[in-house]
């Protein structure tokens, strides 16, 4: 059973290998510098055309876009990726929601004492509570490692890593978290995908006469592989 995990891990080391440092670096960070220092240092850095960019890496994880993967495997009739990304979506969330509220934590604008000194895109509405751990960043983190996972060329995983940690950094750019938050909402994210196509894979590898679903993986459009 853990030889099945670990060939999985092998063969899309592209994203899971960026997303092992990640979590070793970010591990580093949170051992050497404050709660204050790290979302300050995320969030003092800010320009006119951040705030637009950054805004729309937020939305990949707010769960539309999980959902538009969602229908585009309904309509390849891709059932049985569907059947594992809708449970690794609702997995995600049970999960999330969960710890946030059991946690409690305030937000940024609520945590400091003077909120001016936080940077704030004034189109974005800016929440106060439930801050650990971040939903968006868990959402991501699940999505684009589960298309990691199904796609047919594995060096896609690289730019699904970054895309996954760009919505990690527009939470605190954003001012709607904390790098904890996020830290641990993209490890909350990726294992409960990896885990739950891991248990489908590992079932179907165990029934005679059926294929592995990494063996029904998304081929990307001619042109762009």
């Amino acid at each position: 059973m853990l030889k099945t995990l670990a060939a999985l891990v092998q063969s899309n080391r592209y994203f899971y290998v960026p997303f092992f440092l990640w979590v070793l670096t970010g591990g580093t960070l949170l051992s050497l510098y404050s709660k204050d220092q790290l979302f300050l240092g995320v969030n003092g850095a800010h320009c006119p055309l951040a705030d637009i960019l950054v805004t729309g890496s937020t939305y990949l994880g707010d769960g539309i876009a999980f959902g538009v993967m969602l229908v585009v495997l309904m309509i390849m009739r891709k059932w049985r990726l569907f059947l594992v990304g809708a449970g690794s979506l609702l997995f995600i969330t049970l999960v999330v929601q969960c710890i946030k509220h059991y946690v409690n934590d305030p937000r940024p604008i609520l945590y400091f004492q003077d909120p001016a000194i936080l940077h704030i895109v004034p189109w974005i509405n800016v929440h106060s509570g439930l801050s650990f751990p971040s939903g968006h960043t868990s959402t991501a983190f699940g999505m684009f490692s589960f298309l990691a996972l199904i796609l047919h060329n594995k060096k896609w995983g690289f730019l699904l890593f970054v895309l996954a940690l760009s919505t990690a950094h527009s939470r605190l750019y954003l001012s709607q978290h904390f790098f904890a938050d996020v830290y641990f909402g993209s490890i909350i994210g990726t294992l409960c995908s990896t885990m739950l196509y891991w248990l489908f894979e590992y079932r179907r590898s165990q029934t005679p006469g059926t294929t592995c679903l990494h063996n029904t993986v998304i081929t990307p459009p001619a042109g762009i592989a």
